[in-house]
């Protein structure tokens, strides 16, 4: 499930057939959102001269690649609607992908400081990632989502969905937003007690899947300038709303940070091209996702962060390109090792399959 998790769920096409490239693009662009957004979180956000244009750079871009996550589950959500089958292999794969990124990212960092030890060897080994994690809890349980959403009417499912966005998104982060002026009112969240999590969460995860499902099944058509006034607006509001309330802002389950991933994936949706070149590179995005961190320290931020916008921006940029360039060798690399043995091991799962996939039960 490398590429399976950031990529389609159905591949039923031909070999032979160039799959549209518009959905593989906007994976490269999510992505990118993810690096440039642990570019600003891990270092840049912490260190940029307060109230400087570099600021306000950094902020715009973490308004607009905030809703990355959000894109790849709804991405999910959309071309998985159709197909109750699920395999157990990818699922699998996907877990053993990130102990061996995990294990080579440790090995790598021990052993050039010469702080290797076993405990944190066996440490790295363990699967702890929640996007990984969350993912695989969506894949398994989706189908019974389909059948479900299959199962409704038009009006049904409007109301359906806008129920869900309403109650996992609006509502608790109406409350967060209350929080940071000091009312407290954890009973009142319909997500978790403690609080909305900020959509780091299974919930939030599930209302993307049911949004793309959504989109799906109502096929709409919008219209290329009404999208593109609704993502400046959304945008705009996000970039202010930054220096309020930042982790409320910048929360996946934000009204808006949703909205702007629907409206993202619907300007995409637009652009009709086929390019086997950017079908492949969009193999790599889920070993980018694990790996762009071991590097985002060995690439010098405290240097450019502070020098003139257009280096600024420049180092953000190359810096991207390398990384990913980078994972997409280390993906192939990895998918010529993996492949045969994960293809043999789906041939054994047959049966598990069949559970996992409720038209065959």
């Amino acid at each position: 499930m490398s590429s399976a998790v950031l990529t389609p769920l159905n591949k039923d096409l031909k070999k032979s057939v160039i799959r549209d490239s518009n959905i593989e693009l906007l994976r490269l662009f999510a992505i990118f959102g993810v690096m440039i957004l642990h570019y600003n979180g891990y270092f840049a956000l912490s260190l940029v001269t307060p109230n400087s244009i570099n600021q306000y750079i950094l902020v715009l871009l973490e308004g607009l690649f905030i809703c990355a996550v959000n894109v790849f589950v709804l991405i999910s959500g959309y071309f998985s609607v159709s197909t109750q089958k699920r395999k157990a292999v990818k699922a699998l794969e996907l877990v053993i992908q990130v102990i061996c990124m995990n294990i080579a990212c440790y090995l790598l960092t021990a052993l050039f400081s010469g702080s290797f030890t076993i405990a944190g060897l066996l440490n790295s080994a363990v699967p702890n990632n929640y996007y990984a994690i969350l993912y695989i809890t969506v894949y398994l349980v989706s189908p019974y989502i389909n059948i479900v959403i299959n199962r409704l009417t038009d009006k049904q499912l409007t109301i359906f969905t806008v129920l869900l966005f309403v109650l996992f998104s609006v509502w608790p982060t109406i409350l967060d937003i209350l929080q940071g002026y000091g009312l407290i009112y954890g009973g009142l969240y319909t997500t978790n007690s403690s609080g909305s999590q900020y959509g780091y969460s299974f919930i939030n995860f599930a209302l993307m899947y049911i949004i793309g499902a959504f989109l799906r099944k109502k096929s709409y058509n919008f219209n290329f300038y009404a999208l593109l006034t609704a993502f400046v607006v959304c945008l705009g509001i996000l970039f202010v709303w930054q220096f309020k309330q930042p982790q409320v802002a910048r929360a996946y389950s934000n009204p808006l940070v949703i909205a702007l991933a629907v409206i993202i994936f619907l300007l995409f949706k637009k652009i009709n091209f086929k390019s086997k070149f950017i079908n492949s590179l969009s193999k790599a995005t889920f070993t980018c996702f694990l790996i762009h961190g071991i590097f985002l320290g060995k690439i010098g931020i405290a240097n450019f962060v502070n020098a003139s916008p257009i280096l600024l921006v420049a180092h953000m940029l190359v810096s991207a390109v390398g990384i990913f360039l980078v994972s997409w060798v280390v993906w192939v690399i990895y998918d010529f090792v993996t492949r045969p043995v994960f293809k043999f091991i789906g041939s054994k799962l047959t049966c598990l399959d069949n559970v996992l996939s409720p038209e065959n039960t």
